[in-house]
């Protein structure tokens, strides 16, 4: 008598079996892929700016975010935060060309009793800098305060030289008349006057100036994520699929 062992193969219902499982999956690994491709793309563009801006602040290194995809929206970005009012200074930086005037500019320039055209306020090597080389935001908060620029006109001094409590301050902010001898030897600008042991040492903190700064082309943030994402999808698509695979259930 004869012994046999007969293996018959439903190819049809096999091969429908796989397309349905890779189908099932393949939008699972292309979501997989481009979330991985998008962290990538967000710490690349974080060394980036790392090396386009000395020490950068955490407003600058946290300026963007990623919206990730789903297996049923095959949709993600890195995209940047909405910015804060006036801070616009990472598009200038990222193309090129004139800033725009700063929110504190245009107090001083609407509001300062000044004869001359004020487009911009920069430091001086007397100006007192934060930990990111940024003016330090109490002393233009001080110098905006005694010389009556506030947009908040109860932010003011009650008079140019004294203090909010009206007490007369012992370090004075003032901006010299274009007649003044002050004004007469350099650019014009806001003037501290500090009171010492009955003498008074006179330095100057900010320049005012009748044009704004031009940046240089720093960041080229959409080109650099072009360049990038093309090998980081194509390493991520691989491995994506394989983990797709791995835990699918052929049913």
């Amino acid at each position: 008598m004869a012994v046999e062992f007969t293996i018959k193969a439903d190819s049809e219902r096999l091969e429908r079996k796989l397309n349905n499982l890779v189908n099932s999956q393949m939008p699972y690994a292309t979501s997989l892929a481009i979330n991985q491709t998008l962290t990538s793309l967000h710490r690349y563009n974080r060394q980036l700016m790392k090396m386009a801006f000395k020490n950068p602040t955490p407003y600058t290194m946290n300026a963007f975010y990623v919206k990730y995809s789903n297996k049923r929206n095959l949709t993600g970005f890195l995209r940047r935060k909405d910015q804060p009012a006036r801070k616009h200074y990472l598009e200038v930086q990222d193309s090129g060309g004139q800033r725009p005037q700063k929110g504190m500019e245009k107090n001083f320039a609407q509001r300062l009793p000044y004869e001359g055209i004020i487009q911009s306020i920069l430091p001086t090597q007397n100006t007192p800098l934060n930990q990111y080389g940024n003016i330090n935001q109490g002393f233009i908060v001080r110098v905006m305060s005694q010389l009556q620029v506030m947009s908040n006109r109860d932010a003011n001094a009650p008079r140019p030289g004294y203090t909010k409590k009206g007490n007369r301050a012992k370090v004075r902010y003032f901006v010299p008349r274009p007649d003044h001898p002050l004004a007469r030897r350099g650019k014009p600008g806001v003037y501290e006057a500090r009171d010492v042991q009955g003498l008074s040492f006179i330095k100057k903190v900010l320049h005012i100036s009748d044009s704004l700064p031009m940046y240089r082309k720093r960041t080229n943030f959409e080109e650099n994520m072009k360049i990038a994402a093309g090998p980081y999808m194509r390493r991520y698509w691989s491995t994506s699929i394989k983990r797709a695979l791995s835990t699918a259930r052929l049913r």
